[in-house]
């Protein structure tokens, strides 16, 4: 749905967009805590992702429009305070045991709407992007070639405690904990995606997408490094694509342009999700490869 929101965002405005997308994850959240079974709940849970899918590229717009030449400052900052949002959603659940599931989730509820009246009601301006930038070259071949960056991470986090399980016999359940270390690394990431902007845009694209993925090759041996390594580089070249996308097509059109590329990213990137039925001893190896191979291409994309 990312898309279809990027391409509403050209015509209600960014700011409106998320805040539609605000005000049905609140609501959604709300009706989930006064469901009555459980295909309620599954259904009120894909109304939830359905509102999150107005909010992220056309928040990320907005700040890319109200920070004008901060492009990579912000979008590492953004894609930091999704770690944190990671973070709490874990931590939730000791709500859940403290008020009951019912009440933490009509809390998380009027706490998202209220986020989304408010939104409403400040002050700044409603930007429409252009809808043709859905079509810029540039934006599908990088988003193509880096889909491996987003795909080593997402496979990460979700295999890393089976990996760890069947091949090295470690518990599940501490593994599980210590994967945690990924979104506080994330953070760690984000927030610091600054610092390569001492770098030419092309380099900086191209070598922080390599270290975004080298690093899962530790997870055999040395996974606690690992996982901070590939948290930090990862959430680093995610951040900085973004920032690339933005400056190709002008950050009053880019929520559609993020839309796109994410959309592209997820896609792409879950197919590694197959990998592990390839061989799970070998998985870090074929999603270093798999991730990689793309890249060759990005060099003659980016020049």
């Amino acid at each position: 749905m990312q898309i279809p929101a990027g391409i509403i965002s050209t015509k209600l405005g960014m700011k409106l967009t998320y805040t539609i997308g605000l005000i049905i994850m609140g609501i959604s959240d709300m009706l989930i805590g006064l469901s009555e079974n459980v295909y309620e709940v599954i259904a009120l849970y894909g109304l939830t992702g359905f509102g999150a899918s107005f909010f992220f590229s056309s928040a990320g717009g907005t700040l890319a429009v109200m920070n004008e030449g901060r492009t990579l400052l912000i979008m590492g900052l953004y894609n930091a305070m999704f770690s944190v949002g990671g973070i709490l959603g874990l931590n939730w659940g000791f709500f859940d045991s403290l008020i009951g599931f019912r009440f933490s989730s009509i809390l998380l509820g009027v706490l998202t709407l209220l986020a989304g009246v408010v939104n409403y009601f400040m002050r700044y301006s409603n930007y429409k992007g252009n809808f043709h930038v859905l079509k810029n070259r540039n934006v599908i071949l990088v988003a193509s070639t880096t889909a491996g960056v987003w795909g080593t991470y997402y496979v990460v986090s979700e295999y890393f405690p089976s990996f760890s399980y069947y091949i090295f016999h470690k518990s599940s359940i501490l593994v599980g904990s210590i994967s945690s270390i990924l979104l506080l690394s994330s953070f760690v990431g984000g927030s610091l995606s600054f610092i390569m902007n001492k770098l030419e845009e092309r380099t900086r694209v191209f070598l922080s997408s390599l270290l975004g993925v080298i690093p899962v090759l530790l997870l055999y041996n040395y996974f606690i490094l690992g996982l901070i390594i590939l948290g930090i580089f990862n959430e680093m070249a995610i951040s900085i694509i973004y920032a690339y996308v933005i400056r190709e097509v002008r950050s009053e059109n880019s929520s559609l342009a993020l839309a796109e590329t994410n959309s592209i990213q997820i896609g792409l990137g879950s197919l590694e999700l197959l990998l592990p039925y390839l061989s799970l001893n070998d998985l870090w190896y074929l999603v270093c490869i798999i991730s990689l191979l793309p890249l060759v291409v990005l060099i003659k994309v980016l020049k």
